[in-house]
């Protein structure tokens, strides 16, 4: 029995192949599988590629009997793991598969357990828990209109709004203004509205960055939007673990780009949680997605 353990983000696919045990034998990457932004057609190609590539790589038999674990945004939602599902049937992986979302095998492979809490700052943010009678939770995660607080999306955009104030004086003079408008080559904040209007989510979740070291460098403005954000993540977890009912939580684990890149973001955090879960582990992932898919389905066997 070999394992596959899949992250089908809407960037990038991971795919990770290994035996029973667990180590892995081979790993590929692909572009984006998740079919909301792709499309099933084109998800079924990647995902397919993926499988092909692997057996490729570790040399097993295309008849090798095979325990699939992949882990996408949206399958936590049973219309959605119906389409994947359909697709894996098309794959000729039929049974012998679990179906997840993406924040599960992340706390997964951040953890090496069946258990914790995970808190997600990318582009969009959520926090998700499982608790030690596998029952799961979540928090955030709703989507850049009705709420992704403490994601880059929600930083960068609450710079940009900051920019806007500081422009009509309405609001505070901050060195988001000549930073933000630098980075973008605009000359005006006026200029804004037609680029803010323009890009992608993707795009503006970038300007994060440009927030991040604008609070480095002691602006105000700055400090005070990541640190909200820090507030709105801890928020969040505080009610995961409030609806676990956890009466000792041992891992907290920090993922997404904007804590694992941004040390001092990732440090408020810690700072927070050691005030109010000062037992807990706060920790970067110990291992990527596709890996916990692959202890997901291994812990299954």
């Amino acid at each position: 029995m070999y394992i596959i353990g899949i992250d089908g983000g809407g960037t990038k696919t991971t795919g990770i192949l290994a035996p029973a045990t667990g180590q892995p034998l081979a790993q590929v990457q692909s572009g984006p599988a998740n079919y909301h932004v792709v499309g099933e057609a084109t998800t079924q190609t990647v995902l397919e590629g993926i499988v092909a590539e692997l057996y490729e790589k570790g040399d097993i038999p295309p008849t090798s009997a095979v325990r699939l674990c992949l882990g996408m945004a949206g399958l936590g939602r049973p219309e959605d793991r119906k389409v994947i599902g359909k697709i894996c049937d098309e794959l000729g992986i039929y049974r012998n598969r679990i179906l997840t979302h993406d924040a599960h095998i992340a706390l997964i492979g951040g953890t090496e357990k069946q258990e914790g809490v995970i808190v997600i700052s990318g582009t969009g943010a959520i926090v998700y828990g499982i608790n030690t009678d596998g029952r799961e939770a979540r928090a955030s995660g709703w989507g850049y209109l009705l709420g992704d607080e403490g994601s880059g999306y929600d930083i960068a955009i609450k710079g940009l709004q900051a920019v806007a104030r500081a422009a009509d004086g309405r609001g505070d003079r901050t060195e988001l203004t000549d930073r933000i408008l630098n980075k973008l080559e605009l000359n005006e904040p006026s200029e804004l509205i037609r680029w803010t209007y323009a890009a992608s989510r993707d795009t503006i979740a970038q300007l994060a960055e440009v927030v991040f070291d604008t609070a480095k460098a002691a602006d105000v403005v700055a400090e005070h939007i990541v640190d909200k954000a820090a507030d709105e993540l801890v928020c969040a977890a505080v009610s995961v673990i409030k609806q676990l009912k956890f009466t000792e939580l041992s891992d907290i684990v920090l993922s997404g780009g904007n804590l694992i890149h941004q040390t001092m973001f990732a440090d408020k955090l810690r700072h927070r949680f050691a005030r109010i879960q000062p037992e807990a582990s706060v920790q970067l992932p110990k291992h990527e997605p596709a890996y916990g898919a692959v202890l997901l389905a291994q812990a299954s066997l």
